[in-house]
């Protein structure tokens, strides 16, 4: 009998630590990035970082981009992430350019991916709700951050970069899936994703595509792919309390020293000259936050204001 009770009672703890058996817990987020135009002796990476996109929830695309079929080829197949490094790889190969990480289904059996504009407003939202599997992207109406956006805004030197506001349930860290921020401009015309002024555009001349979607035949153009001003991820889990992750590149065009001319082995051959490139300056911060408080993250070269809101689970 003991035993049986024992077994029991261990059967209802595991039964409450499972994610079935339990709604995950829904907040409603608003976040506003701008960044601070003012003069700074600190240095900034070389390089920028790896941004981590894989799993990342991306509910900006479907409102700023113009969705497009793409094809792969079946041989040098590409992994239909955000990510500017690997899509750039995936554009060279004959994809079709801007896939985000979650593609859909046109006609029979095309995905498709996203064509951007050369620059993105800072107001990311929709006329009404757009809604995902892990999250739901509010007008920009909704949002309560008028006022503080209006005070910033007055600020000598602060420029708007993003602001949105949605709703996604929230989990542990291990389940956690990160939000895909991106705005600005697309500086894929004029610099590599590592920062390099592009000098011969002709190099890697954009490529026409057919794809097959049911009856119909497409014909695609292959551009470079988007090598966003604000571009990164925000992380929300729960560990008992909330804490937010983010990983946030905002690049600025500037000049640095670097060699011109190398030879087959890499060694430089002409002295080094001050060249246009794209700065990459990181923000990566890791705090806990208390729900339906206004947080306001700092940084030299840009900061974040964002509030966790506490709300009922949604109805679907």
């Amino acid at each position: 009998m003991l035993r049986q009770l024992t077994v029991a009672i261990a059967t209802l703890i595991a039964l409450s630590h499972s994610p079935q058996s339990r709604a995950d817990a829904w907040y409603e987020i608003e976040v506003y990035v701008f960044e601070r135009q003012n003069q700074s002796t600190e240095q900034w990476l070389k390089t920028p970082t790896t941004i981590q996109t894989e799993r990342a929830i991306d509910l900006t695309s479907a409102v700023v981009g113009q969705a497009i079929p793409s094809v792969t080829e079946p041989t040098a197949p590409c992994t239909l992430v955000y990510d500017a490094d690997a899509n750039s790889r995936c554009a060279e190969l004959g994809a079709a350019t801007g896939a985000n990480n979650s593609a859909a289904t046109l006609g029979n059996s095309t995905a498709f991916s996203y064509r951007y504009p050369a620059q993105i407003g800072y107001q990311i939202g929709s006329n009404s709700p757009v809604s995902s599997a892990d999250g739901v992207l509010l007008p920009s109406s909704r949002g309560q951050f008028a006022s503080i956006i209006s005070s910033l805004s007055r600020e000598r030197g602060n420029r708007s970069l993003l602001h949105m506001t949605w709703q996604q349930s929230i989990r542990s860290k291990n389940a956690a899936k990160p939000i895909r921020l991106f705005a600005g401009k697309d500086f894929a015309g004029s610099y590599h994703f590592d920062g390099r002024k592009i000098t011969s555009p002709a190099t890697h001349p954009p490529q026409t595509l057919t794809a097959e979607s049911g009856a119909n035949t497409v014909q695609l153009t292959a551009t470079p792919s988007p090598v966003w001003e604000l571009d990164g991820t925000l992380n929300i889990y729960l560990n008992h309390y909330l804490y937010i992750e983010t990983a946030l590149t905002l690049r600025q065009e500037g000049r640095k020293l670097m060699a011109q001319y190398e030879d087959e082995a890499g060694a430089v051959t002409a002295p080094k000259v001050m060249t246009p490139y794209l700065m990459a300056i990181a923000l990566e911060q890791n705090r806990r936050l208390k729900s339906d408080e206004i947080h306001y993250l700092d940084h030299p070269q840009m900061g974040m204001v964002i509030q966790i809101r506490k709300m009922s689970q949604p109805s679907s």
